[in-house]
């Protein structure tokens, strides 16, 4: 279930049932969220309450729940914070919280560096691999905590941190690309592998279609949830009026112009001031324009028809990120794919936020029947 834990916030609400998921029964949480929702009403007070909790849980070695705490402690820091110290808890607490994953750690080469890896093992007599993509902000771990749905199935997973993500980007200073067939490249070749099917999560869903465009070895297609276009998200909370002033602005080149406009109302946005301060720290940039430009080339306008594979789309029809319009422009992109299938969630199903926060056992079910038909 999704929970409104904070009135009139939805960027905060979705962060704490996305960290919370598993964990949001706890009468333990339950209790320690009495007491520290009332006391968050700003950014400097969303750090300092869930750190001092994450710190709490970690002393008490409830691992799980230090973990989600730590997640959400870090979540809103930006490139002028030390957030690495940070991160590092949030890693060391999930792995001490998930002891039964059975997995074992990679450094696959990229670079001048490396991109961190995990192969777990769910399924001994597997034969098939499903890698799996995160997104703008998330861990690897993040997801390796939903592992446990691939129980039964004929995969064993591999997922890793690419560029701009998790612990390639804090530790390792891997910025975001938008040609991530690259990174997914690179495994697949370190592993060996010649037949796989992936999975993105949030950009992931762009991440994977771009990978499936250049690399065939991708067999079938997951977005969870679909994503089109990165500039639209970035826009998302704009007026039609100013999205417009900022894309002329943005072809024209007038990068002066753009910034003057555009930084008063990106400061009057929490969802936008968010995501164009996770951008900076992504790309290394330091403006609205530089910025901008980069996620520009995250687009799956131009290469959607170069998918031959089976696909999925998952879609929320009340994702607070990605336009729910853009699903007919990607559906129509994908006109070459070998089949595609489309899962919207709604708010009378359950799902309806973004990748399904709240109710991603209704994702991964959909996930789970997709694959069981596409064998190869």
């Amino acid at each position: 279930m999704f929970y409104n834990y904070i009135d009139n916030n939805p960027q905060m609400n979705l962060q704490i049932n996305r960290q919370l998921e598993n964990i949001k029964e706890s009468q333990t949480v339950k209790n320690d969220l009495v007491h520290a929702i009332p006391k968050i009403n700003d950014l400097n007070s969303w750090y300092n309450v869930w750190l001092d909790l994450a710190n709490k849980r970690e002393d008490t070695h409830d691992y799980a729940i230090a973990c989600a705490y730590f997640g959400l402690a870090q979540f809103y820091l930006t490139s002028e914070d030390d957030k690495q110290p940070i991160v590092h808890h949030y890693i060391e607490n999930f792995y001490l919280s998930h002891p039964e994953i059975d997995y074992k750690y990679y450094e696959v080469p990229y670079q001048d560096s490396y991109l961190p890896a995990i192969k777990v093992n769910i399924n001994p007599s597997a034969t098939k691999t499903l890698i799996i993509i995160n997104g703008f902000d998330s861990f690897m771990e993040e997801i390796l905590s939903a592992i446990t749905f691939f129980k039964g199935t004929n995969y064993n997973v591999i997922l890793f941190d690419g560029p701009g993500q998790g612990r390639a980007l804090i530790d390792n200073h891997i910025r975001f690309t938008s040609k991530f067939e690259k990174p997914v490249h690179a495994v697949i070749d370190y592993f060996g592998l010649t037949e796989v099917d992936a999975m993105g999560v949030s950009w992931g869903g762009y991440f994977v279609i771009r990978a499936a465009a250049f690399d065939k070895r991708i067999k079938n297609v997951i977005c969870f949830d679909f994503f089109y276009d990165g500039l639209n998200v970035f826009l998302k909370d704009f007026t039609e009026k100013n999205k417009i002033q900022i894309r002329n602005l943005l072809n024209q080149n007038k990068a002066l112009e753009l910034n003057t406009m555009i930084n008063p109302l990106i400061k009057a946005n929490s969802n936008s001031e968010f995501i164009f301060n996770k951008g900076y720290e992504n790309t290394n940039t330091n403006n609205p324009f530089t910025l901008l430009k980069n996620i520009s080339e995250h687009t799956i306008k131009g290469i959607g028809q170069l998918v031959t594979q089976n696909v999925l789309l998952l879609a929320g029809e009340e994702d607070q990120y990605v336009p729910f319009s853009d699903l007919k422009l990607e559906q129509q992109e994908l006109s070459n794919a070998t089949s595609l299938e489309t899962k919207v969630f709604t708010k009378e199903t359950g799902g309806e936020q973004h990748c399904q926060a709240g109710h991603y056992e209704l994702a991964l079910s959909t996930i789970q029947n997709f694959l069981a038909k596409h064998t190869y």
